[in-house]
């Protein structure tokens, strides 16, 4: 006899589930070399351990001078100093200059002692050691001072942050070498299903290629974790529990994708009951698509179990699972990139359930189009044709034509075309695009016709 789905619980419900019974924190901190600490979240705020700049520099080249030597010069009665040597940059001047002197010096340099401005080079006239200065400088003109950057102890980057190559050129302007992270979790994912069979290898019968695998793969990877495919699970119990029960003892969360409904055929959420406590937590989501969603805690490892079809996966994973993974990554705000626009006709949803539309973007007029995907939750192109999807609440019935909607996009690295052509297939459509795509970027969403099947 078939098993019912448990309770249904909203994605928030499932989100406060999840926080009662496993610790969504950090798993801890660790150092890497500066040249692999792109994409990695800082697991504290970094202090500045020296001055920056480390001593007064010029910000120009010229000659450094005294202030108030200058005052005065103008460009048909110009100031006269001595010039007694040169300052270049990574070298500390030996000699320092009185008042009447000058010293020559380029960008970045260190300023000799008894000089307290720079006169750029544009407006002066060096002849046998002589300087003409036909402009006067003020005190601290173009000197960068030490310690106008950051001082000893400044803070100058906060724990959460996620490094890029401007965080790094601070990190390594400052004198870090190694840079305290947070680990990343290791996910250990699986797919399941005697239909999957892996990508590259020749089409069976009955088969289809999983899609699962590789697109949810990447999604953990954009949530700054570490993930490991362990391969496609067959429906039988005993190879999901013990691939599961190896991979629960060597990797700080597992997810899985299909066998989560409660049919015959679907065998997770009782493998999952059967390999610790609690088991289970939720079985079930008050969202379409995406009702069959598992969600087990087991001594202690977090497991997610993702719906077959690769449109409700991607966008379970988006709502459920990606909030989680970034928390404990160390991401101090969860924030979705999301576009607004409005829907071109109206939308029935049905009420009581959740409802997520997946969408493609089109620009129009200064504002954003989306247009619901055709297509199945079951079918590949309806990811590839969207750019992401609408998340309608359980009380909204409709959404009426020309309604502001807010669009959830698949990922923060998503790109929405410039050129959108919607209609049957034509050929001829492709091979124009095809000699334009330098000039713009452009999509092709096939509707419609059938005739050549």
């Amino acid at each position: 006899m078939a098993k019912i789905f448990h309770t249904l619980v909203s994605v928030e419900e499932a989100l406060k589930i999840v926080e009662s019974k496993f610790q969504v924190k950090p798993l801890g901190e660790e150092y890497v070399d500066i040249f692999e600490a792109w994409g990695r979240i800082l697991s504290r705020d970094m202090l500045s351990e020296i001055d920056s700049p480390p001593f007064d520099r010029s910000e120009v080249d010229g000659y450094a001078v005294l202030a108030a030597d200058t005052f005065g010069a103008e460009e048909d009665r110009p100031v006269t100093l001595t010039l007694v040597g040169s300052s270049e940059v990574g070298i500390m001047p030996e000699n320092s200059i009185i008042s009447g002197e000058c010293m020559r010096i380029a960008t970045g340099a260190p300023i000799p002692k008894g000089a307290d401005s720079v006169v750029m080079i544009e407006y002066t006239k060096e002849v046998d050691k002589k300087v003409y200065v036909y402009r006067p400088v003020v005190p601290g003109e173009n000197v960068s001072q030490a310690g106008s950057d950051y001082v000893i102890g400044d803070i100058f980057l906060r724990q959460s942050t996620l490094l890029t190559g401007r965080e790094i050129a601070s990190l390594a302007a400052l004198g870090y070498s190694k840079v305290p992270v947070f680990k990343k979790p290791k996910i250990a994912l699986f797919s399941s299903g005697n239909e999957l069979i892996a990508p590259g290898k020749p089409l069976e019968p009955g088969k289809i290629y999983d899609a699962n695998g590789p697109a949810i793969f990447s999604m953990i990877k954009e949530c700054g974790c570490e993930p490991q495919f362990m391969g496609i699970l067959p429906d039988t119990f005993e190879k999901i529990y013990h691939s599961l029960e190896k991979a629960l003892n060597s990797h700080d969360i597992v997810i899985t994708s299909g066998s989560t409904s409660a049919g015959l055929g679907d065998l997770m959420y009782k493998v999952l009951d059967s390999l610790g406590s609690p088991g289970v937590v939720v079985h079930g989501l008050k969202v379409k698509p995406g009702k069959p969603t598992i969600i087990a805690v087991v001594n202690g490892k977090l497991v997610f179990g993702l719906p077959g079809f690769p449109v409700s996966a991607s966008m379970i994973f988006t709502i459920l699972v990606k909030p989680i993974l970034m928390k404990i990554a160390g991401f101090d705000r969860i924030e979705f990139r999301k576009v607004n626009a409005i829907v071109p006709y109206k939308l029935s949803t049905g009420r009581g359930r959740r409802t997520l539309i997946p969408v493609s973007l089109i620009e129009s007029g200064g504002k954003y189009i989306a247009y619901p995907t055709p297509g199945s939750s079951g079918t590949v192109s309806t990811l590839n044709y969207s750019e992401g999807f609408i998340d309608v609440p359980e009380n909204v019935e409709f959404v009426e034509e020309n309604e502001a909607v807010e669009v959830k996009l698949f990922s923060e690295k998503i790109s929405i075309p410039e050129l959108t052509f919607i209609g049957s297939h034509c050929p001829a459509i492709d091979l124009i695009l095809s000699l334009f795509k330098d000039k713009c970027a452009a999509k092709i969403i096939n509707i419609g016709s059938i005739g050549g099947l």
